[in-house]
């Protein structure tokens, strides 16, 4: 009686067993316990193109940045600047031959909201820059320091020095950007041109002002140096011109430039 079914029972396991796997149809390299490997998904990014390079040139001067990513809305920045220019100019007849020396590096955490290109990126800087110049009058012209006019001596014309410094070498900046740091699903382009603008807190500029020579009032002609009302004259321009500076204690930072994504 109970040969029928069991014969019904062997007859059926040869077909079970002849059944291919899902696992083996999926994949043919699965292991002997029937797991599933998923093959990998190609528009995952791997953690090498998280990375990006850039070149730019800012108010900070010429400069480079590396940036990492933290997750799909953080990245970390670090950037370092250099740039030496002359630029001559002229502030109440005085003329300064001037010679700037920007230094700076900055790290940065990049927050990007919207997966836009849009990047908020709060830092701090550290600031090495500098003004040295020379300071000089024409011969024979008029010139003003504080409220007082002077003319220059011909046979022995006003010269001497004078130099900008930043009162704080490491200052918090915020900036706001616009570049696609970390690449977004399925983007196969690696170049992009980012562009940044914002402030970082250095403090007002100090200047500082030094004269040699011979000048002359309505009253005669004195060696400069020598003179305490000409000494007076000069230290109220210099603080005429610091109280200009004072009113920009932040140093503003705009860039432009390209980035490579590895």
């Amino acid at each position: 009686m109970l040969a029928g079914p069991q014969c019904l029972a062997c007859a059926q396991t040869p077909m079970f067993a002849s059944a291919p796997s899902l696992s083996s149809s999926l994949n043919p390299k699965s292991s002997a316990l029937g797991y599933i490997t998923l093959p990998p998904n190609p528009n995952k990014p791997s953690s090498l193109s998280k990375w990006s390079f850039a070149l730019k040139a800012s108010t900070l001067g010429a400069g480079a940045d590396l940036s990492a990513g933290l997750g799909r809305h953080l990245a970390h920045r670090g950037s370092v600047n250099s740039l030496e220019f002359n630029y001559p100019f002229s502030i109440d007849g005085v003329t300064y031959d001037s010679q700037f020396y920007l230094r700076s590096g900055g790290l940065s955490l990049d927050w990007l909201p919207l997966h836009n290109g849009l990047r908020i990126s709060p830092g701090v800087l550290y600031v090495k820059n500098n003004l040295s110049a020379i300071s000089s009058v024409p011969p024979g012209k008029y010139f003003e320091l504080g409220s007082q006019g002077f003319i220059n001596s011909v046979d022995d014309p006003l010269n001497g020095t004078a130099s900008v410094v930043f009162p704080r070498r490491i200052a918090p900046m915020l900036t706001i950007g616009f570049d696609r740091l970390l690449p977004g699903k399925g983007e196969g382009r690696r170049l992009s041109f980012p562009v940044e603008f914002g402030v970082a807190y250095t403090g007002a500029a100090k200047i500082d002002v030094t004269l040699n020579g011979t000048a002359c009032t309505s009253e005669g002609c004195f060696t400069f140096e020598e003179n305490a009302g000409a000494q007076d004259s000069l230290k109220a321009e210099i603080q005429k011109l610091n109280h200009r500076l004072e009113k920009l204690p932040v140093y503003p930072i705009a860039s432009a430039g390209v980035t490579y994504r590895f």
